[in-house]
């Protein structure tokens, strides 16, 4: 019942040897005011004050010890260390561990005596150092060594409780004839091994800033899942497919290497979506191939494509002027031969671009058209169709007149964490996850619950200043909201700037803002840290699919802001986790 700091071991922690040795501080009756330091949440590359150290002891009545621990099979053989893990594999050392464990143990002396000075009574506490081998019986001699310093499966299962008064008592006898020894001071009681700790802690239980935690968390997320190399390599072999996805499956990310895959072979590659920033954003991904991937939203390209032809410029003005107009004198471009035809269409946010007019547009832009050409077709047909025309039925029937294709599904999320996942289902009203999340950890999502407008400029105002104090950087954050910008809470937030996002270009690590924008204007886009605002609908279907939208984009964090009145529906959509 030692106070553990931290209290917890990181879930990255494979060491069973460790977490074996870190139950024993934990449960044991026999540890109680004892306090005990560990390093096994940092990461290797973290920098510490004193060296390598497992685990560092504070022992009222006894002194300080720093430990070692060796998991696994271990042998020293002609001086050389062995050490053999679960998985059979052997990794070797000319460094012992006990020579380890007695570095760390000057090492923290020094550091100790840098502190506080020369005189002070920290230095002459009682130090020592012991090695764990809680996997085997350690039995091989040394002069570097004593027997007594060695806790191995032996000596646990003779009594741990046993074996700490020995190694006390034994470390007591060989120093207590030293000048420097008194009993008051290298005995020390609990009072001084919790001023000591307020020096020692800040090695063991450092707070990783928000910039460091997204770091780590880019390290895991970006790497394709097995699932994506499957279906990657599936495509290859079909000219024709149509693959859907949860938000957060990697089916952007698909269509883009399809995409560079397609140009390394020598193709002309037609990337489209209907998002105006993804468009933009998928531009820049692929950029050294713009001689054979032309990238944009539809309707810009439309718009681009249709300058220099005369057309009726009054058709602008109506509201079918993307919908209808120009993807028919498109098509007709093309099926003159004005402009040359692709020889693979990729489309992204299929959902958004499934309707007869686009259809006949693609026809008419790929060599050999949907029925005999080369396209793949990415898209979630659930929530995500917040711009869709028809249903998932007619959609995909549609797809089905269109051309024979192959089907695949993406189930795994490799977008967002496990908790921003879980939650996006709850409250956008799926019974259950509609897609498998990885094992991407993260922070908890927050909700944050606004009486009125100005109450809720007060919170945002107080939320923003708390993720600038934790070194959040500008550009990892954006603020979203279903209501545009000049009727968002957004507008005017004293002492912080925010901008409305108009092009992807705006955010970059230089920036002196926050990057605002409406959930239907970001959808495909991402951000490590996502917070909503105007949140005043949990119950209908629309406010749902919104909602969807808007908390997947959220890859790290994710913060909500929801009126006051909605507290109720709250309650009754936690029920359902509860249940």
């Amino acid at each position: 019942m030692a106070k553990l700091l931290p209290p917890y071991i990181d879930k990255s922690c494979k060491s069973t040897g460790e977490k074996m040795l870190f139950d024993i501080f934990k449960n044991r009756q026999f540890t109680k005011d004892w306090i005990v330091l560990h390093s096994l949440n940092l990461s290797q590359h973290t920098v510490r004050l004193y060296g390598e150290i497992d685990f560092l002891i504070l022992i009222p009545g006894g002194g300080i010890f720093v430990m070692e621990v060796k998991g696994g099979d271990v042998k020293c053989i002609d001086g050389v260390w062995h050490y053999t893990n679960k998985l059979n594999i052997t990794n070797t050392s000319n460094v012992g561990p006990f020579n380890q464990a007695r570095d760390a143990m000057f090492s923290l002396r020094s550091a100790i005596e840098k502190e506080f000075g020369k005189r002070h009574k920290f230095t002459k506490i009682l130090s020592g150092f012991l090695c764990a081998f809680p996997h085997i019986s350690f039995d091989k001699h040394s002069v570097e060594y004593e027997p007594w310093q060695i806790l191995d499966k032996d000596s646990i299962k003779n009594g741990t409780e046993k074996f700490f008064q020995n190694l006390v008592k034994q470390f007591t006898n060989k120093h207590k004839n030293q000048r420097w020894f008194s009993e008051k001071d290298s005995l020390p009681d609990k009072n001084d091994l919790n001023s000591l700790c307020d020096f020692l802690r800040g090695d063991f239980e450092r707070v990783r800033t928000v910039k460091e935690r997204l770091t780590e968390f880019d390290k895991e997320v970006k790497k394709y899942t097995e699932e994506q190399y499957r279906i990657l390599d599936s495509i290859q072999l079909n000219e024709r497919s149509v693959t859907q996805g949860s938000a957060g499956t990697g089916k952007t990310m698909i269509a883009i290497e399809s995409a560079v895959r397609a140009a390394a072979e020598g193709k002309t590659v037609f990337l489209t979506c209907y998002n105006r920033l993804i468009g933009e954003w998928m531009q820049k991904q692929v950029e050294e191939w713009k001689d054979k991937i032309t990238v944009s939203s539809l309707h810009s390209f439309l718009f681009e494509q249709s300058k220099g032809f005369d057309y009726d410029k009054a058709q602008s003005s109506k509201q079918d002027f993307y919908s209808k107009y120009l993807p028919l004198l498109l098509k007709d471009i093309y099926q003159k031969g004005i402009s040359k035809k692709f020889d693979k269409l990729i489309v992204d946010e299929g959902q958004d671009l499934i309707r007869e007019e686009y259809l006949k547009l693609f026809d008419s832009m790929v060599t050999g058209g949907l029925q005999n050409g080369n396209w793949e077709i990415y898209g979630d047909f659930e929530r995500q169709a917040i711009y869709a025309q028809l249903t998932r039925t007619e959609m995909l029937d549609l797809l089905k007149d269109s051309g024979q294709h192959s089907n695949f599904l993406l189930k795994i999320n490799c977008r967002n964490t496990k908790q921003v996942g879980e939650e996006t289902s709850l409250i956008s009203g799926f019974e259950k996850p509609p897609f498998l999340l990885e094992h991407l950890e993260g922070i908890p999502v927050e909700y944050i619950f606004y009486n009125d407008e100005a109450h809720q400029k007060t919170l945002l105002s107080q939320q923003l200043q708390k993720l600038s104090s934790n070194k959040l950087p500008l550009n990892e954050l954006v603020i979203l909201s279903p209501r545009k910008f000049e009727n968002s809470c957004s507008d005017s937030v004293p002492g912080f700037s925010i901008r409305e996002i108009k092009n992807n270009s705006e955010i970059s690590p230089t920036q002196g803002f926050y990057g605002f924008a409406t959930i239907q204007s970001y959808k495909g886009m991402e951000s490590n840290y996502i917070l909503i605002t105007d949140i005043e609908d949990l119950s209908s279907e629309i406010a749902k699919s919104i909602l969807y939208v808007g908390m997947s984009r959220a890859r790290y964090g994710l913060i909500l802001f929801i009126s006051e009145s909605m507290r109720n529906e709250y309650r009754e959509i936690l029920k359902r986790k509860l249940n």
